[in-house]
């Protein structure tokens, strides 16, 4: 049998979710209000997402020294260590920023990890997200982690999916395996979708050397 893994970066991979913390940090408390509107699904998240860019003020040196600085799930170095020696794939989908993804793994010393996400660009003083990955009939999220799955997964593998939050709901039941905290451990136990609750990657370590 053969697997592949599916993990999402914000608040599972890092400690906490990057976009909301350097929203947190460079904008107004008005952002919340959007943030309401996008959990909420009856809006575009792409139109969402760059209001809230819009009220940020900061640059790219700024941003990128506040985002190096955001902690990943200490035992996450060890969890890529055992996939990279079981030869199990492995990618990242985020519906966060490549800015965010790239600086705090480069941060963090690890190299050669595939990411699937928005992208953040810099205009001067203006931050701009891009969006190569919507669901043009569902547009809930900017990147839409199930379709994305069906691009990767030519090979019909078996899908071991990791994550916390909004984001994670539809692929996630999309998958085989599931590992899942926060938010979207809440979702799937009241919807009644099998998962194992995870605290760090120790505990997925774990489970992912059970099923293989």
């Amino acid at each position: 049998m053969e697997y592949i893994i599916i993990c999402d970066f914000d608040g599972t991979i890092t400690i906490e979710d990057t976009v909301n913390s350097m929203v947190d940090k460079f904008a107004s408390d008005k952002w919340r209000n959007l943030d309401e509107m996008w959990m909420s699904g009856k809006y575009d998240a792409r139109e969402i997402s760059q209001k809230i860019l819009d009220m940020m003020n900061t640059n790219e040196i700024e941003l990128k020294e506040f985002v190096r600085g955001i902690n990943i799930d200490p035992k996450f170095k060890e969890f890529i260590e055992y996939i990279r020696k079981e030869c199990i794939e492995f990618y990242i989908l985020s519906d966060g920023f490549d800015f965010n993804i790239e600086n705090i793994l480069e941060n963090n010393n690890i190299e050669g990890l595939m990411s699937f996400s928005n992208v953040l660009q810099f205009e001067g003083s203006k931050l701009l997200g891009v969006y190569p990955n919507t669901n043009e009939n569902c547009k809930k999220c900017g990147n839409c982690k199930t379709n994305l799955i069906s691009e990767i997964n030519l090979d019909n593998k078996k899908v071991i999916y990791i994550g916390d939050g909004n984001s994670d709901k539809c692929a996630s039941k999309n998958s085989d395996y599931i590992f899942a905290k926060k938010g979207l451990a809440d979702y799937l136990r009241e919807n009644g979708v099998e998962f194992t609750e995870f605290r760090d990657f120790g505990d997925v370590l774990r489970g992912v050397k059970s099923i293989i």
